[in-house]
Parts: C-alpha cells; sequence; structure tokens
C-alpha cells in the first residue's frame, strides 16, 4: 500500500529546476568538509567553521542521505542495480572515511545511520508529505535513538550529559589542531614580512586566536562552554542542511520521483503549530524553577529560532527585487568591515527572525501576492 501510494504521487511530481543554487551547495559541503586541511593562513578560519558545525564530515551526511533516497526510489518502482550499488559504495565510504580514533568518531558513524535510516522510514510512512515535515521528524527520530543509545551508556548522568563530554573533547581536538597551525604560520618570516605591512589584519587574526584560547580555557576549566551545550541544536540544523541537499540531488539525477520537490527559499514556510517550540524554549529558559531544563531550552531556542531566521531571509528575498542584489552585498561587505562581522551577523540574524517570527501571523507574501 506505501509502495502504491509513493509511485502515483513520484509519478505526478514536478521536477527541480535550476543547478546553479545546487551547484553552488555541493561547493559549499566539500569546502566545509575540508576545513581541518585549508592553508595555515586560513586556520582561524577554519577554527571557526569546526567550531560552529558540530558534525564535522557533513558531505557524509549529504552521502547518506543521497542513498536513503535511493532505496526509496527502488521502493517507488526505481532500477534495483542503480539502488544496490549507489547504497553500497555510499555505505563503503561511511565506514572509509577517517575519522578520530575516539568517541566521536564512533558517534560521527552512528549519527549517519541513525539520520539515513530515520528519513527513510519517516518517508515511507508519510506518503506525499512536504519535504521539510518528513526531515524534522527524522532529525526528531535520529534524535531519539542516539539519545537513547548514549543515555544507556551514560547510565544516571542523561543522554545529554554524555554528548558534551563527547563533543567537548572533540572541540578541544579541533582548537589544538588549528591553533598549532597558526602559530606556525605566524612563526614564519613571511607572516612577519606581512604584519608589518597590514598591522591591522594581523592585530585581528591575533585577537581571534587570544578568543579562541580563552575558549579552550573555559571548556577545560568548565563542564561544557556555550557552543558544546548548543551542540544538539546546531547538529540538527546541519542535519536539514544534508537531508535537503541529498533529497535535490537525487530529484536531479535520478527518473523515479520519491515525493515533491524542493521549492524555493523565497517560498520556505512551515506549520505554524512549530511556534510553540519557541514558547516551551523561552519558558525553560525564563523559567527559575526549572534550572535543569534550561540547556534544554537554549537549544530549542537556537533551533527553532534559526528556522524562523531563514523563513525571514525567504519573505525578505520576496520582498527585495533581483537588481537591488549586488549593490546590497556591497553594502554588507562595507558595514562589515567597519562595525566587525560577528555584530553584523548578529544584527541581520535578529532581524530575519523578527521578520520570520511576524510572518506567522501577518504572512506578508500573501500580501504582496494579492497587490
Amino acid at each position: 500500500m506505501i509502495g502504491v501510494v509513493a509511485t502515483q504521487s513520484a509519478a505526478t511530481a514536478p521536477r527541480e529546476r535550476g543547478w546553479r543554487w545546487f551547484v553552488l551547495a555541493v561547493l559549499a559541503v566539500v569546502l566545509l568538509t575540508a576545513a581541518p586541511v585549508w592553508p595555515p593562513a586560513l586556520a582561524l578560519a577554519a577554527a571557526v567553521v569546526r567550531l560552529v558545525l558540530p558534525f564535522e564530515p557533513i558531505a557524509l551526511l549529504v552521502l547518506v542521505s543521497f542513498a536513503s533516497c535511493a532505496v526509496l526510489g527502488w521502493w517507488s518502482g526505481g532500477r534495483t542495480l542503480i539502488a544496490l550499488v549507489t547504497v553500497g559504495v555510499i555505505g563503503w565510504l561511511l565506514f572509509q572515511v577517517p575519522v578520530p580514533p575516539t568517541p566521536f568518531g564512533v558517534f560521527v558513524r552512528g549519527w549517519s545511520i541513525a539520520l539515513g535510516a530515520a528519513f527513510g522510514l519517516v518517508c515511507l510512512a508519510s506518503g506525499n508529505r512536504a519535504f521539510l515535515g518528513r526531515a524534522l521528524a527524522a532529525v526528531a527520530l535520529a534524535g531519539v535513538v542516539i539519545g537513547t543509545g548514549v543515555g544507556a551508556q551514560n547510565g544516571d548522568d542523561g543522554p545529554l550529559s554524555g554528548t558534551v563530554r563527547v563533543f567537548e573533547q572533540d572541540y578541544l581536538r579541533r582548537i589544538d589542531e588549528s591553533l598549532a597551525e597558526w602559530r606556525d604560520r605566524t612563526g614564519s618570516g613571511v607572516w612577519q614580512t606581512f604584519a608589518a605591512r597590514v598591522p591591522l589584519v594581523a592585530a585581528r587574526g591575533e585577537e581571534l586566536a587570544t578568543q579562541l584560547e580563552d575558549l579552550q580555557r573555559n571548556a577545560e576549566t568548565r563542564s561544557g562552554s556555550l557552543l558544546v551545550l548548543l551542540s544538539p541544536s546546531l547538529l540538527a540544523l546541519e542535519s536539514l542542511f544534508a537531508l535537503a541537499l541529498g533529497w535535490a540531488g537525487y530529484h536531479r539525477l535520478a527518473r523515479t520521483r520519491i515525493g515533491p520537490p524542493l521549492g524555493t527559499l523565497r517560498e520556505l514556510r512551515f506549520n505554524d503549530q512549530l511556534i510553540w517550540g519557541l514558547v516551551v524554549g523561552v519558558v525553560l529558559v525564563m523559567q527559575p524553577t526549572l534550572v535543569e531544563l534550561r540547556v534544554a531550552g537554549l537549544n530549542l531556542l537556537c533551533f527553532f529560532g534559526a528556522l524562523y531566521a531563514l523563513r525571514g531571509v525567504g519573505v525578505c528575498s520576496w520582498w527585495m527585487p533581483e537588481r537591488l542584489a549586488f549593490p546590497l552585498l556591497v553594502v554588507f561587505l562595507v558595514l562589515v568591515s567597519l562595525m566587525g562581522p560577528t555584530l553584523m551577523l548578529m544584527i541581520l540574524a535578529a532581524i530575519c527572525f523578527g521578520v520570520g517570527l511576524s510572518d506567522t501571523w501577518r504572512d506578508f507574501r500573501a500580501t504582496a501576492r494579492a497587490r
């Protein structure tokens, strides 16, 4: 019954169009995955990327989601040989990709398998549901499975405490590697000459290196820095992106359809009931009697806040004519040089979040269509 429904919906689903943004996203995934081997001149930038992305080999998540889509394509009437070859090659890569010989390495492979399996099961049970609903359910199901496994290994500490310890150790390893490369770079004569000619850039680099060292010391002396505590929500966001890219790649390369195509960013919207995720997060963070659940509240705020900020980006792109894209990019780069990237990103995130949250009640794009 499920296979029949999937085949009928796949036959009527329109095809994805356009390769520009897809190719750019693939290139971004390749660059992010290669952050540990960036040249020493970019060691600090690589450190920031490696801290923001909890799951370093993000390309592995994309490949696993692509394999899951290939299995769904076979279930919907696609060729068996293509599914077997795809799953075999990606499964071989899953165990050949070098990962650190730490509990984090075990977590990398475990999360990849759990996410791919959860996405396949959710798609089989969801009929012709839109992609975002499937992906959210898959990430939640994979989180429950991995959290249960980690909690069983850590006994009374709880699954979140085990995850914090695993990511804290790996974050320290990433900072150590990046700072070692940076110190080797600054000790060379080429860097000394460059620093003498462009002292402002050299000072910014040293300031960022000092911040990373402070973050390292805080992580060693205290149990869990902010990035480590937010690793579950950041991992969920990263997994959503990987599932979306695998879904888009499969539908561009395969003939068998397994669901509706991805919409454009300017048309992004989701169920308004997700606002309760923000409400629960605010309650857990602000309520003094729920201190033990404050980390969970911060993760809810980070995850759902990012979703609404992305919705706000879609609304803003709906308003903005394409001819203004390049002038606005130039203005943004000028403001970044004047105000710093951190402050500018915080301002943009706050604006996009406010617009996305307001769109829940105002529905700006419906008003624009009516006009």
